[in-house]
Parts: C-alpha cells; sequence; structure tokens
C-alpha cells in the first residue's frame, strides 16, 4: 500500500512537471517570436503565400487570437480546456492550459503571417534606437503589469503547481494596485504599446497592430462583466475610482461604466 501511494504521488507530480514544461517553453518561445518578428515588421515570418490566398490565411491567423482568447474565458471554453488533462486535474489545469494555447496561437500568428514586403515607416540608425528603447519599455510595463496582476495565473504556473503541491489553486485578489492604480486594463494598453513601437512597420505590422488595438480597447468589456458578477460593489467602486484605458482623460469614457 505504502509502494502504491508513493507511486501515486510522483505520478502526479511527474504530470504537473509535464504540464508545466510544456507551458513554460512554449511561452518563452512565443515572447522570443513575438519579440523579434515586431521589431522586424514580419520580414522574417515564414508564410510564403501570395495573393487572395495570402489575405485569406492572415485573416485566419489574424482572428484566431482574440476569438480564443475571449472563448476560453467563458463557462464553454473552460470546459473545452478541461478535455487537454486527465479528468481528476483537469480543473486546477485550466490556467496552464489556457496559457499553452494562447502562447501558441501567438507563435502561430507571428511566425506563419505572409509578409507582404510593403512599409509604412522603416527607422534607420540611429533613430531606430529611441524605437526599440520604447519597444522594451512597452514589454516592461507589460511584464510589470502582469506580474501585478497575478503572474501565477498570467504565465500558467498556478495549475501546474497547485497540481503538484496537491492543493487547490487560491486564484489572487482583483488586481488595484500599482498600475491597476492608474488605469484598469494596464495589460491590455501595454500589449498595443508593444504593437506600435516597432521601427520596421511594415503593413502587415500596422494591420496587427490596429487590430488587436482595438480588440484591446473593447475585449476587456467581458472581463470587466465577469468582475462585476464576481466583485460587485468593490468593482464598482473602483470602476469609479479608477480610469478604464488612458490615465486622466479616460475615467469617463467607455462602454463599461455602470450607474
Amino acid at each position: 500500500m505504502h509502494y502504491l501511494n508513493c507511486m501515486v504521488f510522483k505520478g502526479y507530480k511527474l504530470l504537473a512537471i509535464f504540464y508545466g514544461l510544456v507551458c513554460h517553453g512554449i511561452f518563452l518561445i512565443a515572447g522570443a517570436v513575438m519579440f523579434s518578428t515586431i521589431l522586424t515588421g514580419f520580414q522574417f515570418s515564414v508564410g510564403a503565400l501570395e495573393g487572395l490566398s495570402a489575405v485569406a490565411i492572415n485573416f485566419l491567423l489574424l482572428i484566431q487570437f482574440p476569438i480564443g482568447h475571449s472563448f476560453f474565458l467563458s463557462k464553454r471554453g473552460m470546459r473545452v480546456l478541461e478535455i487537454f488533462a486527465p479528468k481528476s486535474y483537469a480543473k486546477t489545469l485550466r490556467t496552464t492550459i489556457y496559457a499553452t494555447i494562447a502562447s501558441m496561437q501567438l507563435i502561430l500568428l507571428f511566425s506563419l503571417w505572409n509578409f507582404s514586403g510593403v512599409f509604412v515607416w522603416q527607422i534607420e540608425m540611429p533613430a531606430n534606437l529611441i524605437m526599440i528603447l520604447l519597444n522594451l519599455a512597452s514589454w516592461a510595463l507589460l511584464s510589470i503589469s502582469s506580474i501585478q496582476a497575478g503572474y501565477k495565473v498570467q504565465t500558467g504556473s498556478l495549475g501546474w503547481t497547485s497540481v503538484y503541491q496537491g492543493k487547490e489553486p487560491i486564484f489572487p485578489d482583483m488586481p488595484t494596485r500599482g498600475m491597476f492604480s492608474i488605469i484598469r486594463q494596464p495589460i491590455y494598453l501595454s500589449f498595443s504599446l508593444v504593437l506600435w513601437t516597432s521601427p520596421q512597420m511594415s503593413v502587415d505590422l500596422f494591420i496587427v497592430a490596429l487590430s488587436y488595438s482595438l480588440y484591446c480597447y473593447f475585449g476587456p468589456m467581458l472581463k470587466e462583466k465577469r468582475f462585476y458578477r464576481i466583485y460587485g460593489k468593490q468593482f464598482t467602486e473602483y470602476q469609479e475610482r479608477v480610469p478604464y484605458y488612458l490615465p486622466l482623460i479616460s475615467r469617463y469614457v467607455g462602454p463599461f461604466k455602470r450607474g
């Protein structure tokens, strides 16, 4: 019996480590692919299609991330996530699986895009150093806001570490400090800034930046509705106190303010 218990104990720990390695490995690859592709304006993406085929595939690549990103946060989407893990650990591993799928979606977008070869702007040395520094600053803001929101959830580590420790995941409280005391959606704003601060702004990157900036403004509507259901009065007070998307000028702007 003791031997059997040890085997079960080792089994779920190995399972947790496997999901963690896959999740964080793909997460790091996605970050590297995004960083290099944004700085070079999709010049080195591997898509080789032309004409209408390229347009069609690029459109599918463009929409698959925001659709998946929002769907897998819904109740139905969370049930779909549970398919990718053993039943006993499926609910606990949802955050890990969510982060893994989101990273895979970003890899698909930024690696398989069919490059047009047309540029909106190309900033040469040494002026491009300013844009690179702005891009690095945007990545820093994205990292800081993700940490303040709860890095274990954002990186997917909450799920697999909970399985490894043999306990239920403890989700962080609603973030209200740090960057979240300035605006309610610093992660989405930082992500938009990452896309716009490239020294090599191709038409391809411009389309992605514009589309995802719109998503980053309107997409959190679902998130704020979910927060309202969970936190109620606490969230409405926070909503009235802190601007939605832009400091100072957006306190009363946006479709998310509840009377």
